[in-house]
């Protein structure tokens, strides 16, 4: 997603809402929404429009504005191994991107998974030490 407004309709896609369901829950119209996510158009939402949609939607004004936290394969790769802080907040905000898009029984799996490898890695840093 190279544009906001692919971002913009990937959020409401993939929350199952229409135009007008999106633009009630973040208080726009429907034609607002029609507008930023049309290519013909360069109407983009205003600042207030863009933290209400970061927050109803769990996803970071960065991804929002800039798909800053998007990763390629070769990005995971390049910070394996390598994780500074910011790389680690960078990971978790990208994450935190993909969560709207998710069904329930994903988002169980997920934290699942996140549980699993977290036990995993205390019985690895107990048996380095």
């Amino acid at each position: 997603m190279h544009t906001i407004k692919q971002r913009l309709k990937h959020i409401r896609q993939a929350s199952n809402l229409s135009m007008a369901e999106f633009g009630e829950k973040i208080g726009v119209s429907a034609g607002n929404v029609g507008d930023w996510e049309s290519e013909r158009r360069p109407t983009v939402p205003g600042a207030r429009a863009l933290v209400s949609i970061a927050e109803t939607f769990s996803v970071s004004l960065d991804w929002l504005l800039l798909g800053k936290f998007e990763q390629t394969a070769s990005g995971w790769e390049a910070v394996a191994g390598q994780t500074t802080e910011k790389t680690r907040l960078n990971l978790l905000e990208d994450l935190a991107g993909c969560l709207p898009g998710l069904e329930e029984e994903d988002l169980q799996l997920l934290v699942a998974i996140a549980r699993r490898l977290q036990s995993l890695s205390r019985r690895k840093k107990r048996g380095s030490h």
